[in-house]
């Protein structure tokens, strides 16, 4: 069944398409296994990692990253004896397009040898959700946990013209495994089964697509467009998951950027000082984050032009050309990053408009990743 949700941008019809088709059944399993665990490991790269961290934010349950500076051990395997002690279930999350990334791939195979060999008291699993099921990450899955299949986008977009339908690189697997993850985890807070997260996944791509064409000809996301179409940095920032949105963001638009010889950066110390001519984008639920303050006054102070998108009337949104997405902070994250992923198109486009094409060859370069 066809869901035309939104009028402006194709890709997010057909994200919508790909998690209206997962299997009831798959959706089941996946939530009955987190549901058992105590403790969920969450492991993945590039941008299905930023949307596992935005869709699983805020579950009221242990959730780990081996990267945490309080895991119990330098890898999975070495902070098993202390999981087991401390966990009567714990579950291994991955989440990857192309089932083949090394991080989770690795860490899924040295999961999947200790739980042959040792785990006899079956306290581990390995829930995955990917494109590609026969991949080897998605093999493990299916054999030690669950295995969700969640297509990508049916071609890939060589042309800047495709980009508009298509989005840039994986936008339709990531931004749905965003949304998936986001119903799992409001099912697991509030105990709901695997039919009520259907239907709130297809609420909220219907919410989602009318956000999109609501705002992105707005004065202010026209306005961000514009500047960051023309020579300058553009830097993206903000804090906890509003870092993991700004991440997600600046994998996509750097690839824009990079071709007319800018630079996108994370907001923080490892972003260069502000110029006249840059631009910054801050996400922020409550926009009364002290930090982000700083960070926009030294960037106003500079010349450069500053954003913001954030979730209430504000001392941000005052400060800033802000767009105010009116949401529950447990929405407003998800949102966030659905309404920023066609800015980098809406650049590709306002760049034709100006007569400067990115070459094929370029365009082929920035889809051959698969994460």
């Amino acid at each position: 069944m066809s869901m035309e949700i939104c009028e402006c941008f194709p890709y997010i019809n057909e994200t919508a398409e790909n998690v209206q088709s997962i299997s009831e059944e798959k959706i089941r399993k996946l939530l009955e296994n987190l549901r058992e665990a105590e403790c969920l490991i969450l492991v993945a790269e590039g941008r299905s990692k930023a949307a596992l961290h935005i869709g699983i934010g805020q579950l009221k349950k242990e959730v780990k990253l081996v990267e945490d500076i309080d895991f119990p051990g330098r890898n999975l395997l070495d902070a098993v004896p202390a999981l087991k002690k401390q966990y009567k279930k714990i579950a291994l999350v991955i989440n990857s397009s192309s089932g083949k990334t090394t991080t989770p791939k690795e860490t899924a195979k040295d999961l999947a040898d200790y739980i042959n060999k040792k785990d006899r008291n079956k306290q581990f699993s390995i829930d995955v959700v990917t494109s590609k099921p026969y991949s080897s990450i998605g093999r493990i899955g299916k054999k030690y946990g669950s295995m969700l299949k969640l297509s990508g986008p049916k071609s890939k977009a060589k042309t800047m013209d495709w980009v508009l339908k298509k989005g840039i690189m994986n936008d339709v697997y990531e931004l749905g495994s965003m949304v998936l993850f986001q119903k799992i985890k409001e099912a697991l807070n509030e105990g709901r089964d695997h039919l009520w997260v259907i239907e709130e996944i297809n609420k909220e791509m219907e919410v989602m697509g009318r956000m999109i064409d609501q705002y992105v000809d707005s004065a202010v996301y026209q306005s961000a467009v514009e500047k960051m179409s023309s020579r300058g940095h553009a830097t993206i920032g903000g804090l906890g998951p509003g870092k993991n949105v700004a991440e997600m963001t600046i994998i996509r638009l750097q690839h824009v950027k990079r071709a007319m010889g800018d630079q996108v950066y994370l907001s923080g110390e490892l972003a260069p000082r502000p110029r006249h001519g840059d631009s910054l984008l801050l996400v922020s639920w409550s926009g009364e984050n002290k930090p982000l303050f700083a960070w926009q006054k030294e960037y106003e102070a500079s010349g450069a032009d500053t954003f913001s998108i954030v979730g209430n009337h504000s001392t941000l949104s005052e400060a800033t050309d802000s767009i105010i997405i009116e949401s529950p902070v447990t929405l407003f994250y998800l949102r966030a990053a659905f309404l920023l992923s066609p800015l980098p198109l809406l650049l590709v486009a306002k760049l034709k408009k100006n007569g400067f094409g990115l070459p094929p060859e370029i365009m082929d370069w920035y889809h051959s990743s698969t994460e």
